[in-house]
C-alpha cells in the first residue's frame, strides 16, 4: 500500500475519480485472487503458506488498494468523472511490478532491516489512513477540508490505539 500511495502522490492522482478500465479492473480483481487463494488453502491445511508466497501474493494485492480507495471517496455518480487514477494499463502493472520486486528483495534480505521495518510500519498507517480518508472525503464532499493531513493523523493515532488495546489485553491476560 506504500507504493500505491506513494505513486498517487508523486503522479498528483489525489483527485482521481475516473472508473477503471475493463482490464484495469480485472488486474485489480484477479491481484487479491492469488492471496485468498493462499490463505484459504493454508487456512483449511492443503498446503502450509511461504513466505516468498505471502509477500508476492501480499504485494499483488496491496499495491491497487490505494486506487480503490481514491476512487470509492471521489466518485461523484451526479457529476462527470474524468480524472483517472491510471492514465494507462502500463501504469498498473509498472506499479504491481515494483510492489512484487520489492517484496522479493525483502525476502532475499537484501534491504536493510530498518529499512523493512520503516516501510512495514508506514504500511500499516497507510491502511487505517486509506479508511479515514474516505470517510473524510466523503462526509466532507462540498467543503474544503485537509482530508490528506487528517487521514494521515487519523491513521497514525489508530495505529496507536490498537497497539495499546493489545498491550493493555496482552498485560491483562498474562497476569
Amino acid at each position: 500500500m506504500v507504493f500505491g500511495i506513494l505513486f498517487l502522490w508523486l503522479a498528483k492522482r489525489k483527485d482521481g475519480n475516473q472508473p477503471f478500465s475493463l482490464c484495469e479492473i480485472l488486474l485489480a480483481a484477479f491481484s487479491f485472487v492469488p492471496m485468498a487463494v493462499d490463505g484459504v488453502g493454508s487456512y483449511l491445511g492443503f498446503w502450509e503458506s511461504i513466505n516468498l508466497l505471502r509477500v508476492v501474493t501480499g504485494a499483488m494485492a496491496g499495491y491497487g488498494m490505494p486506487a480503490l480507495f481514491l476512487l470509492a471517496a471521489n466518485f461523484m455518480p451526479t457529476q462527470k468523472n474524468d480524472v483517472p487514477i491510471y492514465r494507462n494499463f502500463k501504469e498498473q502493472i509498472l506499479l504491481m511490478l515494483v510492489t512484487i520486486g520489492y517484496g522479493i528483495l525483502v525476502w532475499c534480505n537484501v534491504l536493510p532491516y530498518w529499512m523493512v521495518a520503516s516501510i512495514s510500519a508506514m504500511g500499516v498507517v497507510c491502511v487505517y489512513g486509506c479508511f479515514w480518508y474516505l470517510f473524510l472525503r466523503i462526509g466532507t464532499q462540498k467543503r474544503r477540508f485537509p482530508c490528506v493531513p487528517v487521514a494521515i493523523l487519523g491513521g497514525m493515532g489508530t495505529v496507536v490505539l490498537v497497539a495499546s488495546l493489545i498491550l493493555l489485553l496482552r498485560t491483562h491476560y498474562m497476569a
